[in-house]
């Protein structure tokens, strides 16, 4: 660290005019983070876009502001830049929470209605209707932090009678506000769509500046503002349509211009601009141009059905989020569905209502069909095994023959043979007469020895 350079700082800041007063709010925003806002929303206090939505965004920003905030903690005006810390904090841990930051845009937006009326009545009521008189309430309105150039559709739907009052500009004779707005499709469209070189786009741009009459500083302030928020200009409605379907949004410019009272001179010169920037064929703008003319009846039909569809799909998406942050509750139901969902069957099998097991008989046994018995086949010619036909003659000869001696020819008796009586065979295993004792290893009489 480099304490030669801070101390330097430090003995600067002390002999500086700016700290040798008390700072308020306003001057603190205005000379640390360069706001221009008296009364800042969160969004304003980390630099970023309004209703800002990526939360890695809003970190970043958040933990820039907060390097900014921490030179100033040491030095008199240490317990200004603590409380500004404390409430950047704040900022980032409102607008990275996905149940408070809904919340919190629709109190923003309440507050940039009123805010846009109050300004209305202080700038526009009593004065003319110039580009002058708008640009000064449209600058009230970014000073008090409100996204004009966002809000424009809304704000040209709620003057609503008192669009009557601002006069035509342009040559084709739309009231200015209308003419903003337009103006403003067609800025966003030449920065996100990357349709042709830049220089052409710039060109188309400023063309339809022209054709509208919005002066430089309405025009200043509306690309300002868009480049500022180009991320989020990418992802809006109007613009997704435009890449969607470029011939029913250029429809739709069309007729908008025609309900609030402008004209299509000159062959819809305005209209062949905001093609090119889309890259559209000329047949398929003259069709656009042919379709403006037609009633409007069947379109709106489509056109409610349309929103209807997406509203109902919104509900669907708001309840599917709502539930997804709450897994808990989501096991909890399904496992009480599922346990009445139990408890029913089971009155329903007991009271015989309904029987599960009624019309189902017991499988039948598989019959086999009887095994073939199979003849042995005869040996081959040559085979020495003999054949069973062969078998059978042996033995029924050796039944009828059971002698080995030779069968008599035809005509010829055979004697009897006479039946020798068997030898008396003597007993294996004679007994000994009781006269004379049997001759044993004992009672042999021992030989005598030669003489010498």
């Amino acid at each position: 660290m480099n304490f030669f350079a801070e101390e330097t700082r430090m003995t600067d800041s002390q002999h500086s005019p700016v700290s040798k007063m008390e700072l308020s709010r306003e001057e603190i925003y205005r000379e640390w983070l360069r706001i221009k806002c008296a009364t800042p929303s969160y969004y304003g206090l980390l630099g970023v876009p309004e209703l800002e939505s990526d939360p890695l965004v809003i970190l970043h920003a958040g933990r820039r502001v907060k390097r900014k905030l921490r030179a100033y903690q040491i030095g008199q005006y240490r317990k200004q830049a603590l409380d500004l810390l404390a409430e950047v904090g704040q900022a980032m841990v409102v607008l990275t929470s996905k149940e408070k930051q809904p919340a919190y845009d629709r109190e923003l937006e309440g507050r940039w209605k009123a805010a846009i009326e109050e300004s209305y009545r202080a700038h526009v009521e009593g004065a003319g209707r110039d580009p002058g008189v708008l640009e000064a309430w449209l600058n009230a309105c970014v000073t008090c932090g409100v996204p004009v150039t966002r809000l424009l559709p809304a704000m040209v739907h709620k003057l609503g009678p008192r669009l009557k009052e601002w006069p035509p500009h342009g040559e084709h004779k739309l009231n200015l506000p209308v003419g903003l707005w337009v103006y403003r499709d067609a800025v966003a469209l030449g920065q996100c769509l990357h349709v042709g070189r830049l220089e052409r786009r710039i060109e188309a741009v400023k063309h339809v500046q022209k054709l509208l009459g919005v002066s430089e500083g309405l025009a200043r302030l509306v690309a300002e503002e868009v480049s500022r928020s180009l991320h989020i200009f990418a992802r809006a409605r109007f613009l997704c349509e435009a890449k969607r379907d470029p011939e029913g949004y250029l429809l739709r410019v069309g007729r908008r211009i025609h309900r609030y009272g402008g004209h299509l001179g000159r062959k819809a010169e305005i209209l062949a601009t905001i093609a090119a920037l889309l890259g559209m064929h000329r047949k398929v703008l003259e069709q656009a141009l042919e379709r403006i003319g037609e009633p409007t009846g069947e379109v709106s039909a489509a056109r409610k059905a349309t929103l209807a569809s997406k509203r109902a799909a919104k509900d669907a998406k708001t309840v599917v989020q709502w539930l997804w942050f709450r897994p808990q509750l989501v096991m909890v139901s399904a496992a009480v569905l599922v346990g009445i969902a139990m408890l029913t069957l089971a009155l329903v099998v007991a009271t015989g209502l309904w029987n599960p097991w009624k019309g189902k008989a017991a499988p039948a046994p598989e019959v086999r069909p009887p095994a073939r018995v199979t003849e042995p086949a005869a040996p081959p010619p040559g085979s020495l095994e003999p054949a069973p036909t062969d078998l059978e003659a042996l033995q029924e000869f050796i039944k009828k023959y059971p002698s080995a001696a030779r069968p008599p020819a035809e005509g010829e008796t055979q004697k009897p043979k006479e039946v020798e009586p068997a030898p008396k065979q003597p007993p294996k295993n004679p007994r000994p007469g009781p006269g004379k004792p049997p001759t044993t290893f004992f009672n042999i009489p021992a030989e005598r020895a030669p003489d010498k």
